[in-house]
């Protein structure tokens, strides 16, 4: 058994991730966080007038405890590096039947430096990292998030007879989790997933935050301004502007958290309309 540490990832957890492209941590949210962000998603979905403006998407209200919960930004840390940033992210309330879309992704879409995977000198080198928020017990058959382990790293393009979701025709390799509310599973964008059709007839409710590194930029940020300025200004900071330095600047000035907060600027540009 590895030893355990005191913060960041166990080399047991290192392994896992890098051998199948994704890890399950169980039971990090508290229930009382669990019951706040499920009748946020309730009323996100159902009745959003019910809420306060800014918290009528994710990430605001109960759910801006994701953004840098400390067993996902440790993780983050170790996987994709110090500077991170929110790219996006979206909730859902999947009804029985109801699905996300087919297997996508893996093959040598490693390449791409936005989605790309590696690992070199005994660091994890991960480009988008998505982190789904189960806030439901999730069982195996019941329809969660599925992978093709390892596909993150395969050098040959996903093959045809691996990429079906239909009973019986499914690859051998393909895999699913199971874990308590308020889990959290990290897989990098680059390992072959999907969301398949949701097989039990209470919801499955879950929030997917996609996690890059602060230099790059893939999502269109679809978040309203509202949602962004109601938030702590330490959350808010995981949305500052993708750059790393400016040159203009002697000396150099660095894109950091610490800058982030002890200046005015906004996080984004708050005229965008999604």
């Amino acid at each position: 058994m590895a030893k355990e540490q005191v913060s960041g990832m166990t080399d047991e957890e290192r392994f896992r991730f890098d051998l199948t492209g994704f890890l399950v941590r169980p039971a990090i949210l508290a229930p009382d966080e669990i019951a706040a962000i499920i009748d946020q998603i309730d009323r996100i979905k159902h009745d959003p007038e019910s809420l306060p403006v800014a918290e009528r998407g994710v990430p605001g209200g109960a759910s801006s405890v994701l953004i840098d919960h400390p067993k996902v930004v440790e993780v983050l840390h170790e996987v994709i590096g110090q500077d991170v940033r929110l790219e996006g992210t979206f909730c859902v309330w999947r009804k029985k039947g109801e699905w996300a879309g087919d297997l996508h992704g893996g093959g040598p879409g490693q390449i791409d430096p936005i989605f790309g995977y590696r690992c070199q000198n005994g660091r994890i080198h991960a480009g988008m990292v998505r982190v789904v928020f189960e806030l439901t017990d999730i069982r195996k058959e019941d329809g969660a998030t599925h992978f093709i382990p390892g596909s993150h790293k395969a050098n040959f393009p996903m093959h045809p007879e691996h990429m079906s979701l239909e009973d019986g025709q499914r690859s051998e390799f393909l895999t699913s989790y199971e874990c308590p509310a308020g889990s959290a599973i990290f897989f990098t964008e680059n390992l072959c997933h999907a969301g398949p059709h949701w097989q039990r007839d209470t919801p499955r409710v879950a929030v997917l935050n996609a996690y890059s590194h602060l230099a790059t930029h893939w999502h269109r940020l679809t978040i309203a301004p509202e949602v962004v300025a109601g938030l702590p200004r330490e959350k808010q900071a995981y949305f500052r502007e993708p750059w790393i330095a400016d040159f203009r600047t002697g000396p150099a000035t660095h894109n950091t958290i610490e800058r982030f907060l002890e200046s005015d600027e906004a996080p984004v540009n708050t005229d965008h309309k999604p």
